[in-house]
């Protein structure tokens, strides 16, 4: 038998619905709430066999595909659910989340205002919109869109999640704790939940990366990190840690802050904050490592305070001395000018207030393309061989491009090769390559000899959107890029 308050909950939730199906969802959802998404999905499956018009019952189906990765099911389930019940906006909300793991997110909006238009008080479509809101730089509207749905929904552990870490501090760790024990997931998201809960209790209310030097313009030099005769990393800056040591950093536009090795951080005298997993390409699981205070960093004429930085358990960081990432000069017009080997930093452009009905553009073969911010990781849409559009991430810390053997299947043949890529994650298991590619990208279309392609789909996971690819060194050395995190563009200028 059913706790009274639980009867009462689903009630609510799932409306005039049998007693035996109302015990079916609760059921269904506890198992969810485990994280026993397979087993969760089989339950929710076994409802909507029995009533194709259980709304709540498709819901529950496709997130818990979704959750279990299982791209193909949540498509086909959410497809099956919109013909069936096209009235419905939390059913198109659900369409929409597809369609945002999918990468898709033009229609992935275009499914959540068709939920709310249905439904204003649809938390699903509160949420999928927040999400879109983040992801195209408008942060004030996410945590809007973030705390509409959670108020609409408080037993929603996504919306939750996503509320409880924009609170601030001590609150926004209480909350997350309490998240974190009523919704379990797999072992690697709840790693990274707990490090983020502990990282934001090191941090506690001070302010990080503060710009207590911060000329109007700067222009650095960059030189190429070569760890050996023939071989070109990348471009790297160099970086004055509290004046007591300099070392010549990889740009990564594919990092957050900086990573340094271990060796370093105990020579400038950082100190430990908190545990870290360190995650990238590779397929041996995250690297040990630990964030750490700095208390000053100088970058050429700009100078930061109460820094947090990645430390690598390793002295190795495959042939450089450390990463920075472009973001820490996110409140400038940032361009890295690689054929000159400056990076500029300028003023950005006054802000235009767009009136445009939806957020994310379509694809075009322009130079100044939207990009989509995900944390420290800018997705930029790109294409090759003319095959479907796909994110890419911009990613200047990696030597060459790169895809996935999923997205390749669609621009050619792909053949095995021996070779064998190594990232922060350890060697890559298995590799291949496709020939002749041409790589589409802003207003660049860059020809590929041989693209490489391996898998990627931990990071598809993480960011909980399908990534295509990453757009490497190679493919920027001859480039001028400017990024504007502000608003959610990048400009490629290419050399001729």
């Amino acid at each position: 038998m059913l706790p009274l308050f639980l009867l009462l909950v689903t009630h609510v939730l799932y409306g005039q619905a049998s007693s035996a199906t109302i015990a079916d969802l609760a059921s269904a959802h506890a198992l969810f709430k485990q994280g026993k998404f397979q087993e969760a999905a089989a339950a929710y499956r076994a409802i909507v066999e029995k009533d194709k018009s259980s709304v709540p019952g498709y819901s529950g189906l496709v997130r818990s595909y979704l959750k279990a990765d299982e791209l193909s099911a949540a498509d086909e389930a959410s497809q099956q659910a919109l013909n069936a019940l096209p009235q419905s906006g939390l059913i198109h909300a659900m369409r929409g989340a597809v369609y945002f793991r999918q990468g898709t997110f033009d229609q992935a909006e275009s499914q959540y205002r068709a939920a709310l238009k249905l439904d204003e008080k649809c938390a699903s479509a509160w949420l999928g919109m927040g999400k879109i809101y983040a992801a195209v730089s408008h942060q004030d509207q996410a945590k809007e869109s973030f705390t509409k749905a959670h108020n609409l929904d408080p037993d929603d552990g996504d919306s939750w999640y996503r509320w409880a870490a924009l609170l601030p501090y001590p609150q926004s760790t209480d909350e997350l704790e309490k998240h974190l024990a009523e919704f379990r997931s797999g072992a690697e998201e709840e790693r990274r939940e707990r490090e983020f809960i502990d990282l934001v209790k090191g941090i506690g209310n001070r302010e990080i990366w503060v710009a207590s030097k911060s000329p109007e313009q700067a222009e650095i030099k960059m030189d190429p990190v070569s760890p050996r005769p023939g071989v070109v990393l990348g471009l790297g800056i160099h970086v004055k840690f509290n004046n007591s040591a300099n070392a010549m950093l990889l740009l990564d536009t594919g990092t957050t802050w900086m990573t340094i090795p271990h060796r370093l951080a105990e020579k400038i005298g950082a100190r430990k904050i908190s545990d870290y997993g360190m995650e990238g390409v590779g397929n041996s699981g995250p690297a040990a490592g630990y964030f750490a205070w700095v208390d000053k960093i100088t970058v050429g004429e700009v100078e930061f305070h109460d820094c947090v930085v990645h430390v690598s358990a390793r002295n190795d960081l495959n042939g450089a001395e450390g990463l920075v990432g472009t973001n820490i000069f996110a409140g400038y017009l940032v361009t890295i000018d690689s054929p000159a080997h400056k990076l500029r930093l300028g003023t950005l452009p006054a802000a235009t207030t767009s009136s445009a009905e939806t957020l994310v553009h379509p694809f075009e073969v322009k130079s100044n393309a939207q990009v989509f911010d995900f944390g420290h990781i800018l997705l930029l849409p790109a294409r090759v061989n003319r095959s479907a559009m796909g994110l890419f991430v911009l990613d200047t810390g990696a030597n060459v491009s790169s895809t996935t053997p999923e997205y390749a299947r669609t621009a050619g043949k792909l053949r095995e090769v021996r070779e064998r890529a190594v990232g922060t994650s350890g060697a890559v298991n298995q590799m291949f390559v496709l020939e002749d590619a041409v790589l589409q990208f802003s207003s660049v279309s860059e020809p590929v000899h041989s693209l490489p392609a391996f898998d990627s789909r931990s990071l598809s996971r993480q960011l909980g959107t399908e990534v295509s690819g990453f757009i490497g060194f190679a493919s920027l050395n001859r480039a001028k890029v400017s990024i504007n995190y502000r608003d959610g563009s990048v400009e490629v200028e290419q050399s001729k």
